[in-house]
């Protein structure tokens, strides 16, 4: 009997398609899956270094779709950010939860991602100690010897209101003295600015900006551990997109971790740090930073205040503020309408959920719109609670 050659070749074929499926198939209850089709990965360092990593990801990852797999569409793994992206910008970022994967280089920006309910996955920097310290230093040949030595004349070079080592923690440690300041300067234009004499003195982080044993500084302050930083995980992504993005991040080669400069280790304990940051931002708020010295102390208490005709909506500008406690200040807010003033009752956790600024020293003359229902205190004072981020609205 004659076997029709074309019903031969569409048997052959259905043979090697189902084969090529089959085959596929397994390939792809193989593989660990994704939810959706895409990843950004966030940084505020050089692109270089996450290279390696987004191969590795789209490689090692399927897009849920096993049609989508078959044609071989790769999830497409994109980084965003680079070494010139602002700290404000990349707070915005993860506070819009546009980053899926956040390498935060700054504990700064891992207090931001912890507070905008970013998932911890890795640390970052493996290779040094998970905490570190912020020194103030000056030329080699420098008078200045220790703090007592600074005097209001004295020039010092500070990073921005973002930077932990270079600004946060020398304030901190600076509380009481009156300093000429030059600040929002990079650590390694700081320590230029040190070393050809255009400032007296500089802050910045030990072993990274600062080494100890450089001939032309010397190191007259140490702080306290500043913890490090780390990689999160947007909380935007399904919990089990989470698991398996931390389980490929972890188990990833040697090369590309050391490259993508992360490891597998627990999450810092911020708690420490955090408190140290909140008590600086209390006493900046006294401190105006426009204006040379400066004085890094409250020379007067907050005035109790005590408006009369409250409303469901407020619109004011924010003049002082005050800490309640490590987690929660309160916002001295003169009403547009007749200057009044009312407290606003916030946590740190929800400001560092509103885009626009970078901490709670930037919102300070800042004019806002409070939406909430005023309260009447047995003091016959008023207080405005805020819940959610979206009830207190940045205008200018």
């Amino acid at each position: 009997m004659k076997i029709n050659k074309a019903i031969l070749g569409v048997a052959i074929l259905g043979i090697a398609l189902t084969g090529y499926l089959s085959t596929s198939f397994f390939s792809y209850l193989q593989k660990p899956k994704l939810s959706q089709n895409s990843l950004s990965i966030g940084t505020l360092g050089n692109q270089k270094y996450q290279q390696s990593l987004i191969k590795y990801l789209q490689d090692e990852l399927s897009p849920n779709s096993f049609i989508d797999f078959v044609l071989k569409k790769p999830i497409d793994v994109r980084i965003d950010g680079n070494e010139e992206l602002s700290y404000q910008e990349a707070k915005n970022l993860l506070v819009q939860k546009k980053w899926d994967i956040a390498f935060t280089l700054s504990p700064m920006l891992s207090v931001v991602a912890k507070d905008n309910k970013y998932e911890y996955a890795a640390r970052m920097f493996p290779d040094r100690p998970p905490y570190y310290q912020s020194g103030i230093y000056v030329r080699s040949n420098s008078t200045i010897y220790s703090l007592n030595d600074l005097k209001p004349k004295t020039v010092i070079a500070l990073g921005a209101f973002n930077s932990a080592s270079s600004f946060y923690m020398p304030v901190y440690d600076l509380f009481g003295k009156i300093l000429t300041v030059d600040m929002g300067h990079r650590g390694g234009d700081i320590k230029k600015m040190v070393k050809a004499g255009e400032v007296d003195v500089g802050a910045g982080a030990i072993g990274d900006t600062i080494d100890p044993k450089d001939p032309e500084i010397r190191i007259i302050h140490q702080s306290r551990n500043i913890p490090s930083a780390g990689v999160y995980l947007s909380p935007n992504l399904t919990q089990q997109d989470r698991n398996t993005i931390i389980k490929l991040l972890l188990n990833a080669p040697k090369a590309i971790k050391k490259q993508s400069n992360y490891d597998a280790d627990k999450e810092p304990d911020y708690s420490a740090f955090l408190g140290i940051v909140r008590r600086t931002e209390q006493v900046l708020s006294c401190s105006n930073f426009q204006k040379n010295p400066i004085s890094l102390f409250c020379q007067s208490p907050q005035l109790d205040v005590f408006p009369a005709n409250p409303t469901n909506t407020v619109i004011g500008r924010i003049s002082g503020w005050k800490a309640i406690n490590e987690k929660v200040v309160w916002l001295n807010l003169v009403s547009s309408s007749d200057k009044q003033i009312y407290n606003v009752e916030v946590t740190q956790q929800i400001i560092n959920q509103i885009p626009g600024i970078t901490n709670i020293v930037e919102i300070n003359n800042r004019k806002v719109q409070i939406n909430s229902q005023p309260k009447k205190l047995s003091d016959a004072s008023w207080i405005i609670k805020i819940s959610q981020a979206n009830q207190l609205v940045l205008l200018n």
